[in-house]
């Protein structure tokens, strides 16, 4: 569209819609659950509060019947302390979650970073797979600060 890149411009730092304008609710995920959309319209034409899980999304996969990726094959797993929605997709297919859908309602970030080193996983990686997605949740953004104090 541009001819060059001097024409675009760009923000020093990326902020949630909330901090701007007033939000009823929020769908998580990337891409949101289709099923969490029906919910969401159905719960607020009859007036009453949507049924979202706020849980973590190794309850999922225990749903499913997934194995935990972490204890089975030692990868790393946002899932602990993620919030649940996307149907352990990325367990299901013996990937560690990646924390699309955020952080679950009350996140222990310093066990799984204690879970994280004990498979070898540096504080760099810790901190980058906390920034990847929901990078301005506040605790994926306390948890990655504590870890840099702490170098």
């Amino acid at each position: 569209v541009y001819a060059t890149p001097d024409y675009i411009s760009t923000l020093s730092t990326s902020t949630p819609i909330s901090d701007h304008v007033r939000v009823d609710f929020e769908l998580r995920g990337c891409p949101i659950n289709k099923y969490q959309l029906v919910e969401l319209i159905a719960a607020l034409l009859v007036g009453r509060k949507p049924n979202i899980p706020t849980y973590s999304v190794c309850v999922e996969c225990k749903a499913r019947g997934n194995p935990c990726v972490m204890v089975a094959h030692g990868t790393p797993c946002l899932g602990p302390i993620t919030q649940a929605g996307c149907g352990a997709i990325c367990p299901a297919y013996n990937r560690g979650c990646y924390g699309c859908f955020g952080p679950s309602e009350s996140p222990n970030t310093d066990s799984l970073e204690s879970w994280w080193q004990s498979l070898g996983v540096g504080d760099d990686e810790w901190i980058r797979t906390l920034r990847t997605f929901n990078a301005g949740a506040p605790p994926f953004v306390e948890a990655g600060a504590k870890t840099e104090a702490r170098r």
